[in-house]
């Protein structure tokens, strides 16, 4: 899929409905949740009204990052998947196993050595997956965190490694 203005409104509408799906769903039952930074309560509360706003406005950003990435730019839905299976896996797990977490997390920066998951495609699929379990802030934060490691990973320490390989 050709990354465009026409695909980029689309996607971006795509998170906003479902970021208002959820405030619709949560305030008819039992008001809108919020959430805390490490479920600490001393932490500043963040309401999943901010979804309606964080969420398209990220996509939006890494769409248009998509868009400048390449010559002719692809949306790539392979990516777009991991990203939405491993913030399934991991809002899953929070719930209802969170010991394994870390390890689904240790095996994802293993993974950063291999595969680019530090790509905007793949962090738009990790924040929306995430919205049911966290609200529209929380998977922000972390997800740019995690892509951050990601890029760190990818960029230098695999293209170090790979030099070192090649001069050996």
């Amino acid at each position: 899929m050709v990354i465009n203005s026409k695909t980029k409104l689309s996607i971006t509408a795509l998170g906003f409905l479902c970021a208002l799906g959820l405030i619709i769903w949560e305030y008819f039952n039992g008001g809108v949740v919020s959430h805390y930074f490490l479920q600490d309560n001393s932490t500043p509360e963040l309401s999943n009204w901010w979804g309606l706003l964080s969420i398209p406005m990220v996509t939006w950003l890494a769409l248009t990052i998509a868009e400048k990435r390449q010559p002719e730019p692809k949306l790539n839905i392979k990516l777009l998947t991991v990203g939405l299976l491993f913030g399934v896996i991991l809002t899953t797990l929070f719930y209802f196993a969170p010991q394994f977490i870390v390890f689904i997390l240790l095996g994802s920066f293993a993974l950063a050595l291999f595969l680019p998951l530090y790509l905007p495609e793949f962090y738009i699929g990790f924040i929306v997956s995430m919205l049911l379990g966290f609200g529209g802030v929380i998977p922000v934060v972390f997800g740019l965190l995690f892509i951050t490691i990601y890029a760190i990973e990818y960029k230098l320490i695999r293209r170090s490694a790979l030099y070192l390989l090649k001069k050996f």
